[in-house]
């Protein structure tokens, strides 16, 4: 490989490097926007575990649901964390079959989430299914836009 072939690697993954930022940026303004619409203070949807939390208030999630999708998310973060640095066959395999499980629930209560976010937003599961399938440009069309209105009660 010579140094322009390099190069045009360096140049294309920096390019790559931009256009994820910048699309990031635009996720975390409109996510922000539907925080806001949702009288959660915007600035929660940058701190890690506590957007988990108040995705799902926003979603109408009670209490033990957010608490089980927040805790759950963190549990995986933990063990997968714990069982990397252990080194441990054993604990690398159970603590696998139980990211599986807490996954699959943590999984099945995201999907839950989409569709009812887009209902409180007043849309239907048409949108429900884009924010599965979109969810950052959804969040930027729901916070962005002003003919989104949420409501707390659907």
């Amino acid at each position: 490989m010579n140094d322009s072939d390099m190069n045009v690697i360096i140049g294309t993954l920096m390019s790559i490097w931009v256009f994820a930022l910048i699309f990031i940026i635009l996720q975390l303004i409109g996510t922000w926007k539907m925080y806001k619409k949702a009288g959660i203070p915007g600035w929660h949807s940058i701190i890690p575990i506590l957007n988990v939390y108040d995705w799902y208030k926003m979603a109408g999630f009670g209490m033990a649901g957010r608490l089980l999708a927040t805790i759950g998310m963190s549990v995986v973060m933990v063990i997968t964390i714990g069982a990397a640095a252990s080194g441990n066959e054993n604990a690398i395999a159970g603590s696998a079959m139980v990211m599986v499980l807490v996954g699959i629930i943590v999984a099945i209560l995201q999907i839950m989430s989409y569709f009812k976010v887009a209902s409180r937003f007043g849309k239907g599961t048409g949108v429900g299914i884009l924010f599965l399938l979109f969810t950052p440009i959804m969040c930027m069309i729901a916070g962005l836009s002003s003919s989104w209105k949420y409501r707390r009660e659907h």
